[in-house]
């Protein structure tokens, strides 16, 4: 089983898992705590949180220090987006459910949509 996996069988919760997993193997420092009320859907049953988490962590590794730069995260952010409404056709966290798709599920395919996108150059 996946690491992410585990941590959200700890009690981590979606977004905070993909944040945690994603720190232990990069040797990042997210702070995991800015994922808390993302998950649940927003703790509304809204955007996933396995999906903000991810985009939390492309903030953090390809984002931008001040205004001047160009904002690079961007198109990493969309190619994730996209790739989620590919295969599912919803981010919602409660649409997702109504679907079958098992918090494991997204948490997993967030995650793998996550590295291969933080692997391009």
């Amino acid at each position: 089983m996946k690491k992410v996996l585990d941590f959200h069988k700890e009690g981590y919760n979606c977004s905070e898992s993909i944040i945690k997993a994603i720190n232990e193997e990069n040797n990042l420092d997210i702070p995991v705590s800015i994922a808390t009320p993302f998950g649940g859907g927003m703790s509304v049953g809204t955007t996933c949180g396995a999906i903000t988490g991810a985009m939390m962590v492309l903030g953090a590794t390809k984002g931008r220090e001040n205004a001047k730069n160009p904002n690079e995260a961007r198109k990493y952010g969309k190619l994730l987006m996209n790739k989620i409404k590919e295969e599912y056709g919803t981010f919602d966290c409660i649409e997702l459910k109504r679907k079958g798709v098992s918090c494991d599920e997204i948490i997993e395919y967030a995650y793998d949509a996550l590295k291969e996108i933080m692997d391009e150059k």
